[in-house]
């Protein structure tokens, strides 16, 4: 027989018991919807760390002031105790790039009868090393602004739209914190995954504007003083050394702030942190999927077995007018792949509704990629071949005579 006469053969006895052929489907069904559910969340989690964590800079360390807890009564939360003297210190340590210190407070910014809430962030111009922001319109900060205390600012592109709609920005006044302030550029959108503000980063810098931090002269709280930032940040030069520069930071920090009230932020080692905690949760969910594909495995098997004691009889015959062994084997393995395959082509669309729901219940990104349903499909065509062969050599070793014998 030819290899398209024993596929005719397999498809044409499935179809004959198509009720239970479909019922021994059931188990692929679920374990390939399983595997490409949990690929599909532990791909758009891996994204959306890589574009969170990423976006803060792998090459960089953030000093960040923690507040104190409030005293009872108390409306306006403590000043941080972070200072422009620690930054000193810090830009003063072996392999360090560009600096930059945060001194960032909630605002009220206005745009004549337009208005927005956002964070007024004072910043200096080495933060666009650091942070990277591509500039849409306009100009970033330069020295001569933070020399100069200038009343310059650059907007998020959000804020943008929200005081100015599709009118340019550039040149015109906006009115925070009782001064007036000179828009001299516009930040290009951020691009995340997930669309949210990272919790993760201390500014989102599409709703935030960006002045000089001399300039930033807004209250952070009670026991203010113009020397006080929230956060300080700095890249490793070079890059590779980001870990060392961690360590004397902290080292540093101790020694200054013994008493606490900062903490440091590395993400390389947030990054390397979540992507370890979401191979464990990928990696469980496809163990579940596993499972079940292995317990559906052990259903085709006996429903193969029971096909086989059924059909001794018709082995017998095509085993007297001169059909092979092999060709016995292959049939019947022919036929337990086809239940997994189907189960697979099923279980795809099923996996992708699935990992939507926990998409849309959750609010975990997804992403389905072409090689989570190759693997899926690959999973379920191994289990139909590794459970479909026992059956199958059972049937060949059927003796023709003894099968012509039988009831």
């Amino acid at each position: 027989m030819t290899r398209a006469d024993l596929f005719g053969e397999a498809v044409r006895a499935l179809d004959a018991h198509r009720l239970r052929a479909s019922l021994s489907s059931i188990g692929i069904v679920f374990g390939v919807a399983t595997i490409v559910a949990a690929l599909a969340v532990a791909d758009g989690a891996r994204r959306e760390a890589i574009d969170e964590i990423g976006a803060l800079g792998i090459a960089n360390v953030f000093v960040r002031a923690v507040r104190p807890a409030d005293a009872p009564g108390d409306r306006t939360p403590a000043a941080p105790e972070l200072t422009t003297a620690d930054a000193g210190a810090l830009r003063a340590l072996p392999a360090v790039g560009a600096t930059s210190s945060l001194r960032a407070t909630r605002t009220e910014i206005a745009n004549g009868g337009r208005h927005e809430a956002a964070t007024l962030a004072g910043v200096e111009p080495g933060w666009q090393q650091i942070a990277e922001p591509q500039v849409a319109a306009g100009r970033w900060l330069v020295d001569a602004d933070l020399a100069a205390a200038r009343r310059a600012m650059v907007l998020g592109h959000g804020l943008a739209r929200h005081l100015f709609g599709d009118s340019a920005p550039i040149g015109r006044r906006v009115q925070a914190g009782g001064n007036w302030w000179v828009v001299v550029g516009v930040l290009a959108p951020s691009v995340q995954a997930s669309g949210r503000p990272s919790p993760v980063a201390a500014l989102n810098r599409d709703e935030a504007a960006m002045v000089p931090l001399t300039a930033m002269d807004l209250s952070l709280g009670n026991g203010d003083r113009i020397t006080r930032v929230s956060e300080i940040a700095l890249a490793s030069a070079p890059p590779e050394g980001v870990a060392q520069l961690a360590a004397a930071a902290g080292a540093l920090m101790r020694r200054r702030h013994p008493d606490g009230g900062w903490e440091l932020v590395v993400p390389r080692e947030l990054l390397q942190a979540r992507m370890r905690a979401e191979r464990v949760f990928a990696g469980m969910l496809i163990g579940i999927g596993g499972l079940a594909l292995f317990i559906s495995g052990i259903g085709i098997m006996n429903i193969m077995l029971a096909s086989v004691a059924e059909r001794t009889q018709e082995i017998g015959v095509r085993r007297a007018f001169g059909a092979r062994a092999s060709e016995v084997v292959a049939q019947f393995a022919i036929e337990a792949t086809l239940l997994a395959v189907g189960g697979g082509i099923v279980g795809v669309p099923t996996g992708v509704l699935l990992a939507a729901l926990i998409a849309a219940l959750a609010g975990w990104p997804i992403a389905v990629s072409a090689a989570s349903v190759l693997l899926a499909l690959g999973v379920a065509v191994g289990v139909g071949l590794l459970f479909g062969v026992y059956p199958a050599r059972a049937a060949a070793r059927i003796q023709p005579i003894d099968a012509l014998r039988a009831p």
